[in-house]
């Protein structure tokens, strides 16, 4: 499941293993904001393995791990 988080908060990979990201549309002037508590920075949506297939195969609607939110990401990918 995909994680939003900004450039100074990039994740860990405890539980997941984020090989990439792709820019939410409208990035850097985004709605999507790290879920860093306390932090208000630009979001980045960072892609497990299968996120990241998926990306590949067209997919540009991912759910992020609270399930709160949906983001759609523009066609720009960064692996890692």
């Amino acid at each position: 499941m995909a994680i939003a988080r900004c450039d100074k908060h990039t994740p860990t990979g405890i539980k997941h293993d984020y090989r990439a990201y792709a820019l939410p549309i409208g990035y850097p002037e985004t709605a999507a904001i790290c879920g860093k508590m306390g932090c208000e920075e630009p979001a980045r949506v960072w892609l497990t393995k299968n996120d990241h297939a998926a990306f590949k195969r067209g997919i540009r609607v991912f759910n992020i791990r609270t399930h709160a939110v949906k983001l759609r990401v523009s066609d720009e990918l960064n692996s890692n």
